[in-house]
């Protein structure tokens, strides 16, 4: 497999500005259908998250690929900017909603997989554009040195109170998972209030920090007692062996539930090697490559009767049902309203 790091600016995502790690490379050119032999991926996702997948998939099926990987926003820009002559094959999104905007912009190829009948629809494209193929789940994230179970707010809407001042950590919206958390409060509660609730925050000392790496390495510290953050961050930080306890939010009856940013991957309109590609998504899909996922990336499975591991699954929380398109509508409105993100 060839690797390369993309170092593309985005243009349609301009609110969002995002810093990439850049090495000179060359992509393979443009060519007909099913030029060339090697399938061409893009990729939002770390290459610790996705190249183990892709070497399975090259093992598996004798085809070879090229996977790029940089920022999702800043490669969905790539695939706007290359429409009329289309280098990518696959692209992987960190968040489905950066899906459904290429999809709106006529730059996905619809494709469903039969393993996908079995993902929830909040999860997938209505139209086949993209599929899910793992998920993160908003937690709380807490320091077990500093706070106790007990003591942990059981929904959002409680992190204003004074008792947490300067104490609590969240990423800033280049980590697109925060900016679908900040939509979906928008959808829930409304503008008025979702504004309200997050100014709360702010006068509050809400830290916002560079990404969500840095919010679980913070709470495990000690350096803050909570985080909002997602469920594979738990993990990371058990598995560096920092002392912190996860708390699932809004579980009552009347509670929104726990947001589930799914992970997707999509077929390029134009791709150059499209049976490849769609075996590809058939791949990503199985059994062999969601454990991939699940056992290494600690991430939420959205394919019925997979074994979840030490991951919570699906069926063990309330999530916040909660549709891509309607986040997509709300994105640019909740740009606008969190400037301070």
């Amino acid at each position: 497999m060839t690797l390369f790091f993309s170092s593309f600016r985005p243009t349609l995502f301009c609110s969002i500005l995002l810093i990439v790690v850049s090495v000179s490379a060359v992509m393979p050119g443009p060519g007909g259908p099913e030029a060339g032999s090697e399938l061409v991926i893009y990729s939002g996702r770390k290459e610790s998250a996705i190249k183990p997948v892709v070497d399975l998939f090259e093992r598996k099926t004798g085809a070879k690929a090229v996977l790029k990987i940089g920022k999702t926003s800043g490669l969905a820009n790539e695939i706007l900017q290359e429409r009329q002559h289309p280098r990518a094959d696959i692209f992987i999104a960190t968040e489905a909603g950066v899906c459904e905007v290429l999809a709106r912009e006529g730059a996905l190829d619809s494709y469903a997989p039969a393993r996908a009948r079995s993902i929830p629809s909040e999860y997938k494209s209505s139209k086949g554009f993209w599929t899910g193929i793992s998920g993160r789940a908003r937690v709380i994230l807490y320091n077990t040195g500093l706070v106790k179970n007990e003591e942990v707010p059981g929904s959002v809407l409680d992190l204003a109170d004074p008792k947490w001042n300067g104490k609590i950590a969240i990423a800033r919206t280049l980590e697109r998972t925060t900016l679908s958390w900040l939509g979906a409060l928008v959808h829930v509660l409304g503008e008025a209030k979702a504004k309200a609730y997050i100014d709360g925050l702010l006068r509050n000392g809400l830290k916002v920090l560079p990404d969500n790496s840095d919010v679980w390495r913070g709470v495990g510290s000690g350096e803050f007692a909570l985080g909002l953050t997602n469920s594979p961050n738990y993990h990371l930080a058990l598995k560096a062996g920092l002392p912190v306890g996860v708390v699932y939010p809004d579980q009552g009856p009347s509670g929104m539930g726990s947001l589930v940013n799914p992970n997707a991957v999509a077929i390029v309109k134009g791709a150059r090697h499209l049976v490849l590609a769609r075996r590809f998504v058939d791949f990503i899909l199985s059994q062999e490559a969601q454990a991939i996922l699940v056992r290494q990336a600690f991430e939420t499975p959205l394919v019925s009767a997979m074994d979840a591991g030490e991951v919570r699954p699906l069926s063990s929380f309330k999530s916040l049902k909660l549709s891509q398109e309607r986040l997509a509508d709300l994105e640019e409105r909740t740009i606008r309203l969190f400037p301070g993100f």
